[in-house]
């Protein structure tokens, strides 16, 4: 499954199983201004144009 596929609003703990990486990694990076996110209630919401960007810059 490729980027592309992502859904267009995706949370933390789905895009760290999609990429294999651990949440907390993702976590800061939104912390660190690297990944474009929004709260919804008390979790992070992620669109699917921010994770392209954010792979890409990686």
């Amino acid at each position: 499954m490729g980027l592309d596929n992502l859904p267009d609003i995706i949370t933390v703990k789905q895009l760290a199983d999609f990429l294999q990486i651990s949440e907390l990694t993702i976590l800061r990076a939104i912390k660190a201004g690297n990944l474009d996110a929004f709260k919804a209630g008390r979790d992070w919401r992620i669109e699917r144009e921010a994770v392209l960007k954010w792979v890409k810059k990686k």
